[in-house]
């Protein structure tokens, strides 16, 4: 009775703030009385599910521009410096852009990149043929 006779003595530009402040103070309330209850463990799943996925959604994320330039949604500019490969159709700096080293980079560093990207890209831990084959294809171009 206390809050609907508070937000009807408010002026008009004031009660949006207030009802919404109503809300967060509700919603805590039955949230602290399901778990003083014990009823709460189907909540913490639902929470533990969704930090689970934003989890997931951060990693994948950091991945968004090279799934971007292999699918082709992003024109890449032509540049004087890259050498088109003749028989694969990739640049060397767009391979070293799918691996993530330099144009320049040595053996080693080439390999070790495709390694730790084909851990994650594999088709066999959820990743798929087209994206395996670029990151062989940027390998080989980058390898000669």
């Amino acid at each position: 009775m206390y809050a609907l006779r508070r937000w009807q003595s408010l002026p008009e530009a004031e009660r949006a703030g207030f009802a919404k402040k109503a809300a967060l103070y509700g919603a805590a309330a039955v949230v602290l009385g399901l778990v003083a209850s014990g009823r709460a463990h189907w909540l913490m799943g639902i929470l533990a599910g969704l930090l689970a996925l934003a989890g997931r959604v951060a990693q994948l994320s950091q991945y968004a521009p090279m799934f971007k330039k292999m699918m082709g949604e992003e024109a890449e500019p032509a540049q004087a410096g890259s050498v088109a490969s003749s028989q694969q159709g990739m640049s060397r700096q767009a391979a070293a852009d799918i691996l993530g080293v330099d144009v320049n980079a040595q053996h080693d560093d080439v390999r070790m990149a495709h390694k730790r990207l084909m851990q994650k890209m594999h088709p066999d831990r959820g990743g798929s043929d087209a994206l395996a084959k670029q990151i062989n294809l940027a390998k080989e171009v980058l390898l000669g």
